[in-house]
């Protein structure tokens, strides 16, 4: 049992120095698809934390820290899925945002105008979204500006359709 707290501590230190060592990153060199960007972050900040760690520890390294670092490595990726990823495109962010910064209650239609303001006019969301679509290899756009799904956008679309009939999560958005 004493092991496992160590780890578990060793695995949020990690987590902790990788969360401000990301958001350092994101200050100076930010990424435009947020979700690829942190998790090659937290891939090369693990080779890096190996590395250190072997040449730290004179290639003898202490086997409760080298133990923590898949366990580390999961953390990571969980928490970006979590965090950064939601925050950059997360409509309950927004409505949460919408919310604060009112002097006022507002109804749903008022909310609903913000946010369409804010998320998708402001924040430019489709467009956003093509060019992260176009960058994943799932749509194409033509010279006449139009865009249009890849093979790989079909087998993505239809992956994506079997996948929230398998989990009974809302189709309206990938079924339309």
């Amino acid at each position: 049992m004493k092991l496992i707290a160590k780890q578990i501590f060793i695995s949020v230190f990690i987590l902790i120095i990788f969360c401000f060592s990301y958001a350092f990153k994101r200050h100076i060199f930010p990424s435009e698809i947020v979700f690829y960007e942190s998790i090659l972050f937290s891939f090369l900040f693990m080779i890096f934390l190996t590395i250190f760690i072997k040449w730290f520890f004179k290639f003898g390294a202490n086997q409760k820290f080298i133990s923590s670092l898949y366990p580390s490595f999961l953390l990571l990726i969980l928490f970006n899925s979590l965090v950064p990823t939601i925050l950059d495109r997360s409509v309950s962010i927004t409505v949460i945002g919408t919310l604060k910064e009112s002097s006022h209650p507002l109804s749903e239609e008022e909310i609903r105008h913000k946010f369409n303001q804010v998320y998708v006019i402001d924040q430019n969301a489709v467009g956003v979204r093509l060019r992260e679509q176009m960058a994943n290899g799932n749509i194409n756009k033509n010279e006449n500006e139009e865009y249009d799904l890849t093979r790989k956008g079909d087998f993505t679309s239809d992956m994506l359709s079997v996948t929230t009939k398998f989990f009974n999560v809302n189709p309206a958005y990938i079924d339309q």
